[in-house]
């Protein structure tokens, strides 16, 4: 039947807005779904689609099965074994399978797992799998697998083979985490970027020294041989006088004194210091103890060239007080051989008892004290037994200028000591 174009037009709009209104109804109703093309593969929920998959990052690769040792399960991709497990969470490393899925049936519920698989009724099943081995930056050839740091080239833990030199720190390379758990108890092995073992320094090879930046104090005890005591002046009564000297009375006025001098028994030092090390190879500090010696000899000698040697009762007793600085041999080292040196006062007491001059027994009652300058020096080395712990023996010096005791004016007069003793530092 022929209609105007106007009355055509108007039946279009009518017949057109019904069916637009019946299709979007239709549309809400239910989703539309189209069969899938012949030879199509059926695609799989993806991470941004499937409830059960939040370690998953991509369904374009390889997933991997993680079972733990608490029976916990974790789908991966294989991407994600760039990064370390140690499944400290989960009682251990993991074991690794490629995972696969043999159903496609959307409606059959996931795996009972920790944590559900992608997919929806996947199964793992363990198949040989080819991974490239990681590259090594620290290699110097694209070949060279040997470990820059000394030690064997251990597995490369993303599946590749390397080439093994000798060990010189004995052992053998961490186990391969591909390969399974490590013995239980084992701590997984500490790895570089690359996927290596990191070189492990032995403790039973390290040495604690303790701290040697720090404060000190040791003290030490041993003999000692003073050195002969020789007059240079005497006091006349007036003044200092030098020899020759002819005493105004006593057993020794009949004769004029050309030299007199005192000999001594080896004798006993003990010593303690006080100091601080600023390096481990410079310390400064302050020392003091006691040295004494006993009177061996009396010696005196006359113009007319006679000469008695006469025994005598007393000591010499010395009580150094004095300002040290000590140079080390520098580095971590045990033995520690060392040098140093140092200058202050001196406190001496000269005690003559009594001599026996021929048959005479002389009763000498001199007892004279009085402060010295002086200086010491010693040479020697500590060895650590414990840190912050050393053992240690010197040779010391010490020295008098010229010293003054009572009535006698000395030349400078040396002690010598050989001492042990154990330091301390903290």
């Amino acid at each position: 039947m022929f209609y105007p174009f106007g009355i055509r037009l108007r039946l279009c709009l009518l017949t057109a807005v019904p069916s637009a209104l019946l299709f979007t109804f239709s549309a809400h109703a239910q989703r539309l779904t189209l069969p899938p093309t012949a030879g199509a593969p059926t695609p799989q929920p993806t991470p941004e689609t499937s409830a059960y998959s939040p370690d998953s990052l991509s369904t374009d690769q390889a997933q991997i099965l993680k079972v733990y040792p608490d029976g916990t399960k974790r789908i991966v991709p294989i991407s994600a074994l760039n990064f370390r497990d140690d499944g400290a969470a989960f009682g251990g490393p993991p074991l690794l399978s490629v995972y696969s899925n043999t159903s496609n049936d959307k409606k059959s519920p996931p795996l009972r797992l920790t944590v559900a698989p992608i997919g929806t009724d996947g199964s793992p099943s363990s198949v040989p799998a080819t991974i490239p081995p990681s590259p090594n930056p620290l290699a110097a050839t694209p070949t060279a697998a040997g470990d820059p740091m000394g030690g064997s080239a251990p597995s490369d833990p993303m599946g590749g083979s390397v080439s093994s030199s000798a060990n010189p720190m004995g052992g053998s390379g961490p186990v391969d985490p591909l390969s399974g758990a490590p013995p239980k108890g084992s701590p997984p092995p500490l790895q570089t970027v690359s996927g290596r073992a990191a070189p492990v320094s032995s403790i039973a090879n390290s040495i604690d020294l303790g701290t040697y930046d720090d404060f000190f104090m040791n003290a030490a005890i041993g003999g000692s041989i003073q050195g002969q005591l020789t007059a240079r002046r005497v006091y006349n009564g007036t003044n200092m006088q030098a020899y020759p000297y002819k005493y105004p009375t006593g057993a020794l006025a009949t004769n004029t004194v050309s030299s007199e001098n005192f000999t001594f028994q080896p004798g006993f030092r003990f010593d303690t210091e006080f100091g601080y090390n600023i390096y481990d190879w410079l310390g400064v500090g302050i020392q003091t103890g006691i040295i004494y010696n006993a009177i061996n000899q009396y010696n005196v000698s006359f113009t007319d060239g006679t000469s008695y040697n006469n025994s005598c009762n007393g000591e010499l007793v010395q009580v150094p007080i004095q300002l040290d600085g000590i140079l080390r041999w520098p580095g971590a080292t045990a033995f520690k051989p060392f040098i140093g040196g140092g200058i202050g006062a001196i406190w001496q007491q000269l005690d003559v008892n009594n001599y026996y001059y021929g048959t005479q027994d002389v009763q000498g009652n001199y007892c004279r004290s009085a402060f010295q300058f002086g200086f010491n020096g010693q040479v020697g080395a500590n060895y650590t037994v414990a840190p912050g712990v050393d053992f240690y023996g010197v040779f010391k010096l010490l020295g008098a200028f010229t010293p003054r005791i009572g009535n006698y004016d000395f030349a400078t007069s040396y002690n010598f000591a050989l001492e042990v003793g154990i330091q301390s530092r903290f």
